[in-house]
């Protein structure tokens, strides 16, 4: 079973034509000025878009002035994680969740949700502009790199070494604090979704032809 899951991404403050409701997203009816999922009040406010984890890009659109370490990311399951049917039905429960609002949030400096996992940290990015869980399988010791150019790449642009993300997964804000920089046994790291404790999504899985 594999599961993709779009998540809006966009750095809306950096942008000349920051990404809105009404202008970038599939979903939002021009005829009837209403999304076909949620109900919004103000479709030309980009701060909407930007909390909106359902947004889907207009064809037209989809190369918008965004740059490879902010395109939306695709998660599949990570099938090893689970055990029987109850632990996804968990998982789905708890990803639906209670909506966070943006004055509520506590995020990036502190999660909005636990990690439930006793070997997840919270990490805030040095600028501060991004926070997400590390949870590091690897036994190796890294060498500290300040950029994704001096890392050691792997299979995909966005894994590489480092026990710690050198870009912002861009998520939106009901995701963000269930963001998780995974390394591998390998030391190759890359983002996921945390939930119910597990490592339940992941975005780039290794393939099996791929050699080192």
């Amino acid at each position: 079973m594999t599961l993709q899951l779009i998540i809006n991404n966009s750095k809306i403050n950096k942008r000349k034509n920051p990404i809105t409701c009404r202008a970038n997203c599939e979903l939002f009816d021009s005829i009837t000025n209403e999304c076909g999922v949620h109900d919004i009040h103000d479709p030309d406010n980009p701060k909407i878009a930007s909390r909106c984890g359902d947004i889907i890009f207009k064809e037209e659109n989809e190369d918008q002035d965004i740059t490879p370490w902010e395109r939306p990311l695709e998660y599949e399951f990570y099938n090893e994680e689970f055990e029987n049917e109850d632990e996804m039905d968990e998982v789905f429960n708890e990803f639906k969740g209670e909506p966070i609002s943006s004055e509520d949030s506590t995020y990036p400096l502190q999660p909005d949700v636990p990690a439930k996992r006793d070997d997840a940290l919270w990490y805030v990015a040095p600028n501060e502009e991004f926070g997400c869980w590390i949870v590091n399988k690897s036994p190796q010791k890294f060498l500290s790199v300040s950029d994704i150019s001096k890392a050691k790449q792997g299979w995909n642009e966005k894994v590489y070494k480092s026990p710690y993300p050198l870009h912002d997964h861009n998520s939106s804000l009901p995701l963000s604090s269930r963001m998780v920089w995974y390394v591998d046994s390998e030391g190759y790291g890359q983002y996921a979704l945390l939930c119910a404790g597990k490592i339940s999504m992941i975005s780039h899985p290794r393939p099996s032809n791929w050699m080192e």
